[in-house]
């Protein structure tokens, strides 16, 4: 299972995909640095978008809330008629 619940790996260099750092394209998910490599290969930032996404999967995490920490909305509100 990824690292990350939800989120797949690129299927060209395997790293986990992290929100705003990927693209889906024909059911298939390429993380942004991979993507642009195979479209534009003469790409000038190509190394520092591939070490954003690196970088990335390290600092990103799920935010799991209990309801003592968050809390949770317990969910809609009824319509009252008085």
């Amino acid at each position: 299972m990824p690292k990350f619940h939800g989120l797949r790996n690129c299927v060209t260099c395997d790293v986990y995909c992290t929100p705003m750092n990927y693209v889906d394209n024909k059911g298939k998910r390429y993380c942004i640095a991979c993507w642009t490599e195979e479209n534009n290969p003469n790409h000038p930032e190509l190394q520092a978008l591939r070490q954003k996404v690196t970088e990335a999967v390290e600092v990103w995490k799920c935010a799991k809330w209990t309801r003592e920490e968050g809390p949770l909305p317990v969910g809609p509100k009824s319509v009252q008629s008085d």
